[in-house]
């Protein structure tokens, strides 16, 4: 799961591998500063060196240099990067080390209150997800210095690499397909060896302590902020170091024992759940009927009898490839919008349906498919090897292929992915469980804890636990209506430029941890829309009613409400990483 923030005010979200992450491409085309890093001798102090025109170095002994947020403008905001040693086994201190990269946004107060470190999602993605999140958050807190880092064995921390597997001709481009795991797995462990097993979340989340210690100041605030998978390695901290932080955020959770063999089925619920809202809706039960899955259901049978063949023939798009692109549209409060009305549309199939769904389609499927910056600093590597190590039943519980398959055929709704993991289970050289597997922290620090009822990547159901666990005084579990995945990010809101209510309560939160944080802007969610924006609608469908082809008076496309063009980036992000299209099966 990886969920890349955006520049906040105009908000999105998304998931990348699967338990998480939030997302800006288009307007953060990426970072850099410091590089990945490989195995060194000697202890674990700070690493990077000032060189010249370096910035000098601070009083943790760390070596941070100057270098860009944002790789595409060097004239642009100006971070500060570091490459700070770690052990590469923490059972061994003194042995040798990697370098884990870490960027740093000053606070712009004159009195700085503390520090606070952004986890990302995945498993496998990159701190530089969160680049404009930091810009933006060093505007809404100027009190607080702002971290990433990047998770060993991603991007800059000693990525996980396989560079066969990795070339932009092979079957995924720089993702890793499962007929492509076993010759990864061999360059890796021709690579590390027995050592691959240290790239796990208890190692990061030693890791994490690690950098906080190395600069924290005394008597200032720490805090955390994970999202998605970035939540199961910030409870993995809390339960090597239950007592460093102030206070931490887990926003759109991956528990303890959470395993990615359900992950197609919770889509497949939560689209249920999405449909219901549908039924309750006046415009969009009238169009699809009093039950709207029913109406998906009868789609289905009606596409396994050949229904619609032009889309078939232009695009692929059939019963097996339909639960795909609802799944898409699913990830985000935006895009979700057009669900339904994909649906009535697909089944009256007339000639202007089919011009517009393959509108819809080339705009989420369609275009070109160039490797970014951050899917370069992602790791599939690291995703297969924390995935199918302790995300992921053990060998003598490992489920069949065929009983995973049996399940997908029943589902309206997915991605895919739990068949593609599984094909991969009895290749990969999975770690054992450590004592932390599966068992809860012990900590009385506050926590805020997020979760959207309509998140198809960390369900309502697969977070709820955590209140159960999780519940000390200033322990406190929000079940946030509507909102996807990334729950900062992902809240519905009336208008584009609106604070969403997730961020609302994480900067209340921030500010003193230790009082209940107020809920109140909850009431304020809009309620689902299923009409849609008229601008939105003409982007997606070519034509600015929703449900009919009634064309009103043009708008131009450039009035795409930003948040729209970010999640719909993300989605797509989403989809190449996980070779996920339609454009390889079915070009005109």
């Amino acid at each position: 799961m990886v969920c890349r923030l955006p520049a906040l005010g105009l908000l999105a979200a998304l998931s990348t591998a699967a338990v998480a992450g939030c997302d800006n491409t288009e307007t953060a085309p990426g970072r850099t500063g410091g590089a990945g890093g490989g195995i060194e001798t000697g202890g674990s102090g700070g690493s990077g060196g000032q060189g010249e025109g370096g910035a000098p170095s601070d009083p943790s002994g760390i070596d941070w240099e100057p270098c860009p947020l944002y790789v595409d403008q060097p004239n642009g905001p100006q971070a500060e990067c570091a490459l700070i040693d770690a052990p590469l086994r923490w059972a061994e201190p003194d042995g040798p080390t990697i370098g884990i990269f870490v960027q740093r946004l000053r606070g712009a107060a004159a009195d700085v209150r503390g520090q606070i470190w952004f986890l990302e999602g995945g498993p496998g993605g990159s701190g530089a997800d969160f680049d404009s999140f930091m810009e933006r958050m060093q505007e809404l807190d100027p009190t607080l210095d702002l971290y990433t880092v990047d998770h060993r064995g991603v991007g800059r921390s000693a990525r996980l690499t396989c560079a066969d597997q990795e070339k932009p001709s092979s079957d995924w481009g720089i993702s890793v397909s499962p007929d492509e795991a076993a010759g990864c797995r061999d360059a890796l462990v021709e690579t590390w060896g027995d050592d691959l097993a240290e790239f796990s979340t208890t190692a990061a989340g030693r890791d994490l302590a690690h950098l906080i210690d190395a600069t924290a100041e005394p008597g200032k605030d720490v805090f955390v902020y994970g999202v998605s998978y970035g939540t199961y390695w910030a409870h993995r901290y809390l339960q090597v170091a239950p007592d460093q932080a102030t206070a931490v955020i887990l926003d759109s959770i991956a528990p303890p024992g959470e395993t990615f063999v359900p992950y197609d089925r919770d889509f497949d619920q939560v689209g249920r759940d999405f449909m219901a809202l549908c039924a309750a809706d006046p415009l969009c039960s009238e169009k699809l009927g009093a039950d709207p899955w029913s109406a998906l259901v009868d789609l289905s049978n009606a596409l396994e009898e050949g229904h619609c063949p032009q889309l078939t023939a232009t695009w692929g798009l059939d019963a097996s490839t339909l639960p795909v692109v609802l799944a898409s549209l699913l990830m985000g409060p935006v895009t979700r919008t057009y669900f339904p009305a994909l649906v009535y549309r697909y089944a009256r199939c007339s000639p202007p349906d089919i011009d517009a769904i393959e509108h819809l389609l080339t705009v989420f499927f369609g275009g070109p498919q160039e490797t970014t910056y951050y899917d370069e600093l992602m790791s599939d590597s690291l995703f297969y090897n924390v995935a199918l190590s302790e995300l992921w039943p053990n060998a003598n519980e490992h489920p069949t292929l065929r009983a995973i398959n049996a399940e997908q055929a029943g589902l309206e709704v997915t991605v895919g992915l739990t068949p593609r993991v599984t094909e991969v289970q009895g290749i990969w050289p999975a770690y054992p469980d450590d004592e932390y597997v599966e068992e809860w922290a012990d900590t009385d620090i506050p926590l805020l804890m997020m979760n959207g009822d309509l998140d198809p990547q960390t369900p309502i159901w697969v977070a709820q636990p955590a209140a159960e666990h999780l519940h000390a005084a200033n322990q406190q579990f929000v079940r946030v209506p509507r909102s996807a995945h990334c729950v900062v990010a992902a809240t519905p809101v009336a208008q584009s430029s609106d604070q969403s209510c997730g961020l609302t309560m994480m900067l209340s939160f921030l500010q003193d941890p230790n009082v209940p944080v107020d809920t109140s802007c909850i009431a304020n969610i809009p309620a689902e829309s299923f009409t849609g924006v008229p601008a939105n609608n003409l982007y997606v469908f070519g034509i600015q009613d929703l449900w009919e082809n009634v064309q009103a008076a043009a708008a131009a496309p450039s009035t795409v409400e930003p948040r729209f063009r970010r999640e719909l980036s993300r989605v797509r992000r989403w989809l190449r990483s996980r070779g996920v299209t339609l454009q390889h099966e079915t070009r005109h």
